[in-house]
């Protein structure tokens, strides 16, 4: 790792006897020491960028025309374990600028992100990590409804960065939650190698910057900031004019890295991985917990629904599921929490109180497919299946 690290910043490794070895700074030090906070995480999606080129079975290219610059797929390179987003003074979409950047394709929800990242030097450019659901042709497209940004950087001001959470409700429209650190002094030069990490989960989300936690957003989200996002590598001219006489330059990203510890299991959806019914169910024109994920509903009596997650790691998981409270609601639903064949039972009743998590208890679970939530009608009134989730304690 050492070894790979020298080789990116450039320093030549002398073999001679006597020879000095480089050095290397704390900073460098503690931006590969970085990595989720506490434990039970398990890495499930990475790109090292030690390929030839930008593998696109993982990442779309940033195509929108926006601010000051276009941004064209062929501005973004590897080499080097490195990928490179090309700055450069180029007459191209209208526009006397062009960037670039890479869109994930695989969607993810709540984890911890991280990318190891330097921006350019010389005025002019909007260099970012971000999350939000779309492919790179637009920022507004009409899935958008949380923006996550682990750090946005004006090049203007090379140690000043900003953090941010963005409610939307599609295709540009922003819904009334937001939330940002304000741009603040880091005390560091973030033209230099710096870890940007998200710790994002269902109430909130923190960011790191080199281990250290800088900022908190407090936020409840609204039924519209659950969705699942994409990961955003990017650069673009904005605010003040580029400075021509230092291009053209670049922002570099070493790594990104996605970890979980939580696990949903949806009724629709990307979560719905492990969801399946018996008996007859319906779609139901109720709201379920997610935007745009309504529940589905059985009047039948022995009619059941059951949510099987794939925990990634053994451990203590507080479980819950989601109620849907509603006048005609089934009062004496049977629950059923199975834990390899360990089984705890209760009863939902859907008539009273309000929708939300309820919980079935924290136990220690084996990884793998071996724990089940089941919900099952008894036939008086209508039972609804929206979702549950196994959080780590």
């Amino acid at each position: 790792m050492w070894m790979r690290n020298a080789q990116r910043m450039g320093v030549a490794l002398l073999c001679l006897t006597g020879a000095l070895l480089p050095q290397v700074s704390a900073a460098d030090t503690a931006a590969e020491a970085a990595g989720p906070p506490g434990t039970g995480w398990t890495q499930v999606f990475a790109d090292e960028f030690t390929a030839a080129a930008v593998d696109t079975a993982k990442w779309n290219h940033r195509t929108d025309v926006k601010a000051n610059s276009a941004q064209r797929p062929q501005n973004v390179t590897q080499s080097g374990g490195l990928l490179t987003i090309n700055l450069k003074q180029e007459s191209y979409g209208g526009k006397s600028f062009t960037g670039g950047g890479v869109i994930s394709k695989k969607k993810l929800r709540y984890g911890y992100y991280e990318t190891r990242a330097k921006i350019n030097d010389g005025a002019g450019w909007h260099t970012s990590f971000w999350l939000m659901a779309g492919d790179g042709s637009t920022t507004y497209p009409a899935e958008q409804r949380t923006e996550i940004d682990g750090f946005e950087t004006d090049s203007i001001n090379p140690t000043r960065t900003m953090h941010n959470v963005h409610g939307w409700e599609g295709s540009g429209v922003h819904g009334p939650l937001t939330y940002g650190s304000g741009t603040y002094d880091t005390g560091l030069d973030l033209r230099q190698w710096h870890t940007y990490g998200i710790d994002w989960s269902e109430s909130g989300a923190k960011f790191y910057v080199d281990g250290t936690l800088k900022y908190t957003a407090p936020y409840t989200p609204g039924q519209w900031m659950h969705d699942y996002t994409n990961v955003w590598l990017t650069s673009i001219a904005t605010g003040s004019l580029p400075d021509a006489s230092k291009l053209p330059s670049s922002a570099q990203f070493d790594y990104v890295r996605y970890w979980q510890r939580d696990y949903y299991v949806d009724n629709d959806g990307p979560a719905a991985y492990g969801f399946t019914t018996s008996g007859t169910w319906q779609p139901s024109a109720l709201d379920g917990w997610t935007k745009d994920s309504p529940v589905v509903y059985s009047c039948t009596a022995g009619a059941k629904a059951t949510w099987r997650p794939t925990l990634r790691a053994a451990g203590s998981y507080e479980v819950f599921l989601r109620k849907t409270a509603t006048p005609d609601g089934d009062p004496a639903a049977a629950v059923r929490l199975d834990n390899n064949g360990s089984v705890t039972t209760s009863t939902l009743n859907e008539r009273t109180g309000s929708s939300g998590w309820t919980s079935l208890g924290t136990q220690t679970f084996a990884s793998g497919t071996t724990a089940a939530v089941s919900l099952t009608a008894s036939g008086t009134g209508c039972v609804h299946a929206d979702a549950v989730k196994f959080v780590r304690r």
